[in-house]
């Protein structure tokens, strides 16, 4: 009887180990190839409860990978995928990013995606950071304007970005106002960014009173000077003259793509000596950053005309 037991433990351990062949200490990107969408459950069960279906193409962080069945995250809930309708690889930006939060009491902010590699700052528990996507099984991230790599064992994913680059459903289009003296507009608009230095960053965000995503930011400034132009950064770089970096004086706007799809993924205002003004990410505020950080650096895809 009792040599029977161990054998049905063994055995039972088997199918644990069959389920989830891959350790939680590697992260993937996975997307969703099911033309009718794809059950997140419960459990890796057919059986299990639903916790919502999610449309054909979207974005997963896929945490355990198993023969049947996937762990995955999409930023507001974790649940279980069927692995046959997943695609999924460990090296990938995402379309949209996710934030983050930093779990131990002191993690390292990686150049590479490995442990051997050089400390470029060290985050706090608690702290915030955003994920840009995976590489080689560890996350991508940009914490305080740092771009790194972070092992998963040390972030949880809390939200998707979506907010800040999606547009109202209806767009409404440039209103120019009148104006003899232009330098005098643009000084003025740039003194009224800088009031709000400070103020919280905050998913979709247009005002002062509830804070502000990068695009709100944008929007809720030069909406103040009887200037539309709809959040979203993409959505605001339709909306403007591209200009080249040279050619960008204090009132234009600027913007950054990560590696995403879309045309930008960040916005801000330029306020002149290479410097800008703009809501920076979850966790920080309203601030002024220089056009020759690393990232900003890197991610920089044009600046924007909209002041005549």
């Amino acid at each position: 009887m009792k040599r029977s037991l161990k054998i049905l433990i063994c055995a039972a351990s088997l199918i644990v180990l069959a389920i989830f062949a891959c350790s939680a200490d590697a992260v993937e990107a996975g997307t969703v190839n099911a033309e009718s969408g794809l059950r997140l459950r419960t459990a890796a069960s057919t059986s299990a409860g639903t916790v919502s279906i999610l449309p054909n193409g979207s974005e997963v962080i896929i945490t355990e990978v198993g023969a049947e069945w996937c762990k995955v995250n999409c930023g507001s809930a974790e649940g279980y995928m069927s692995t046959e309708y997943l695609t999924h690889s460990d090296t990938a930006a995402f379309e949209t990013p996710y934030t983050g939060k930093v779990t131990a009491s002191v993690v390292n902010l990686r150049a590479e995606a490995n442990t051997t590699s050089t400390v470029l700052g060290q985050l706090t528990e608690s702290s915030e950071v955003v994920i840009l996507g995976v590489s080689g099984g560890w996350y991508h991230v940009l914490a305080n304007d740092v771009e790194g790599f972070i092992h998963p064992d040390y972030v949880v994913p809390t939200a998707v970005m979506s907010s800040d680059d999606a547009a109202p459903a209806a767009a409404s289009a440039d209103v120019a106002p009148a104006s003899s003296d232009v330098s005098d507009l643009r000084a003025q608009l740039i003194a009224f960014a800088k009031q709000y230095i400070g103020t919280r960053y905050t998913y979709g965000g247009r005002s002062p009173s509830t804070g502000f995503d990068c695009s709100g930011f944008v929007y809720y400034v030069f909406k103040n000077f009887g200037y539309t132009l709809n959040p979203g950064a993409s959505t605001q770089m339709d909306k403007v003259t591209v200009i080249k970096k040279a050619e960008l004086v204090p009132g234009d706007l600027v913007f950054f793509n990560n590696g995403t799809a879309r045309r930008a993924s960040h916005v801000g205002i330029y306020i002149g000596n290479n410097q800008f003004i703009h809501a920076v990410s979850p966790g920080n505020p309203v601030t002024i950053s220089s056009l020759d950080g690393g990232y900003y650096s890197r991610c920089f895809v044009g600046g924007g005309r909209v002041l005549p």
